[in-house]
């Protein structure tokens, strides 16, 4: 992926114009916002990294102190480098750095994937307007979606590693293409599914801009791309029925509480840090944004004006144009009965968050119009219209507050510990689980009989304590039961039922002395996601340091 040297200018300037998105993260201690789950989250990841829990499924202080499968289904990626980060960083200061990746990436990867399309100039002038996207703001700074902001972040680079690999299939284009494509599906189920269709699209579409000749190759990668992130997507798709994901579409969760109108989407620029209602009386932003959507109102016409000149460029438009004015129409009640049609599409909870798509054309669409202009006009209408943008949307990225005596010491204790071991306690409750009414002792409890328990230890993927059963007991343990929780007494493996007023892990045991363990072990469903993700990274490594391997990928396509 080489640069030439005003493509690296301009790749230097969109990184120090980012300083304006991300400064808040600089600042001592924290910040608001809605979903103050991140550094909750990277704590979980570290304690899966310490107790080799790799992939890290199962996080033991989440569920109101039960435990449960948050990273079985849930955006893992950002987690595992928030984990990595805690090696060298604080685990408050970690969470940060989540926020700082995709806010610094998302303009650059815009910046490649438009500049490979039109020019070094409309790249820039697309990073600009994806980096400050009011859309991006309001993931990073009022909601906290990390695992959505880092989607969008690593999207743009699916799309333009696609094209590098369909124009030319070297083992460095399949590999990042490869792992972008992995990155991306491991980063948000919604997004996943928003954009889905959209890259089949384009994958097509640049296969036949290229007559189809590298059509291996391009397979190949998107294959390994689905192999990298199988640990992930299998359980994801296929262990849905474990949990309990019908509370993900209820009471404030419901999709037609939050429909937003026409004026949301174009007009109002009110900013607000509260949170989506029904009707049009949302206390924060749903704008496209300022300038981003004038340019579709310059696309169309310009797609008619220039069609036969340059079709192969104005397909490309017309794509952009699709995408744009289908996210536009699923944002609106009239789309509801789309939603009501497609149950998968319910669990994307909010019609809104389709500003994700609209933001991305928009961008495009910008680099779009400009590729068009003479070139001495190109640079004078990418400096106003970058300049217009930074400063009508550069002021959205701020916190509603910073607490800058937050640090981990306060942040992993009480009470601001409890309110996080409760937060989202029913987004991923096992099926046999109820939703705990309090937190979860740090004991195995005698449910009957007569016995003493001792020594209760407890890890990310597995449990002890010693049992003395005078008479045959029933033992209780704080954890909640899963798919596939295995329990041993003194070594052996015993039978295990669940409590049925709160589905914790139950133990019958006979009069004596035992020593329990438990243990999280993989289902047949995460041991093939594992292995398909194991073969697929040694089949990347082994393009990377063999040549000839890597040279038989690349010839595919003969």
């Amino acid at each position: 992926m080489k640069l030439n040297i005003s493509a690296k200018i301009y790749l230097i300037l969109i990184l120090v114009l980012s300083g304006l998105i991300v400064w808040p993260v600089f600042l001592q201690g924290y910040f608001f916002h809605h979903d103050d789950l991140q550094v909750m989250r990277v704590f979980e990841m570290r304690k899966c990294f310490n107790d080799l829990q790799l992939p890290c499924r199962w996080v033991p202080d989440m569920g109101y102190g039960n435990g449960y499968p948050l990273f079985n289904y849930y955006s893992a990626l950002p987690y595992y480098i928030g984990g990595v980060s805690t090696y060298f960083f604080s685990f408050v200061d970690s969470a940060k750095i989540l926020f700082f990746i995709p806010l610094v990436l998302g303009g650059i990867s815009m910046f490649l994937l438009a500049q490979k399309l039109y020019g070094k100039e409309a790249g820039f002038l697309a990073g600009i307007l994806y980096a400050f996207a009011p859309y991006r703001a309001l993931d990073s700074f009022v909601r906290g979606a990390i695992a959505e902001s880092f989607a969008l972040a690593i999207i743009p680079l699916v799309f333009y590693f696609v094209l590098k690999t369909a124009e030319k299939p070297t083992k460095w284009n399949i590999v990042f293409g490869s792992l972008s494509l992995a990155a991306f599906l491991t980063s948000h189920n919604i997004m996943t599914m928003f954009f889905m269709p959209f890259l089949l699209i384009w994958i097509l579409m640049t296969l036949y801009f290229q007559k189809w000749k590298n059509l291996k190759p391009l397979i190949l990668s998107f294959l390994l791309g689905i192999g990298l992130s199988a640990f992930f997507l299998l359980p994801v798709f296929l262990e849905k029925n474990l949990v309990q994901t019908e509370t993900l579409l209820q009471g404030g969760s419901n999709f037609r509480t939050h429909f937003v109108t026409v004026s949301q989407i174009f007009i109002d620029r009110t900013w607000g840090y509260g949170g989506s209602q029904f009707g049009p009386v949302d206390t924060i932003s749903f704008q496209i944004g300022w300038p981003l959507w004038w340019f579709v109102l310059i696309a169309i016409p310009l797609v008619f004006i220039t069609f036969k000149k340059n079709i192969e460029k104005n397909l490309i438009g017309v794509l952009f144009l699709t995408m744009f004015l289908i996210s536009i129409f699923m944002m609106h009640n009239k789309s509801a009965f789309i939603w009501e049609m497609i149950d998968s599409l319910q669990y994307a909870q909010f019609p809104w968050r389709f500003l994700s798509l609209s933001i991305f054309a928009c961008s495009l669409l910008g680099a779009y119009y400009v590729s068009f202009l003479k070139t001495k006009w190109q640079m004078v209408a990418v400096t106003l219209i970058s300049a217009l943008t930074i400063f009508l949307n550069w002021n959205f990225f701020t916190p509603r507050e910073f607490y800058p005596w937050i640090n981990d010491q306060q942040k992993l204790a009480d009470p601001l510990w409890e309110i996080q071991q409760k937060a989202g306690v029913m987004d991923y409750l096992p099926r046999t689980a109820f939703e705990p009414l309090g937190r979860a002792v740090n004991y195995a409890e005698v449910l009957d009989g007569n016995a003493q328990t001792s020594s209760y230890d407890v890890l990310s993927n597995s449990f002890s304590f010693n049992v003395d059963a005078i008479d045959k007991s029933t033992i209780q343990v704080p954890v909640f039961d899963f798919p596939n929780w295995e329990v041993f007494a003194n070594g052996v493996l015993i039978p295990h039922n669940n409590n049925k007023d709160l589905g914790r892990i139950v133990l019958e045991l006979e009069p004596g002395q035992y020593m329990i363990t438990g243990k999280f072990a993989d289902t047949p469903v995460r041991v093939i996601g594992n292995t398909l993700s194991l073969i697929s990274l040694i089949l990347l490594v082994l393009m990377l340091v063999n040549e000839s391997f890597a040279n038989k990928f690349a010839r595919a396509s003969s």
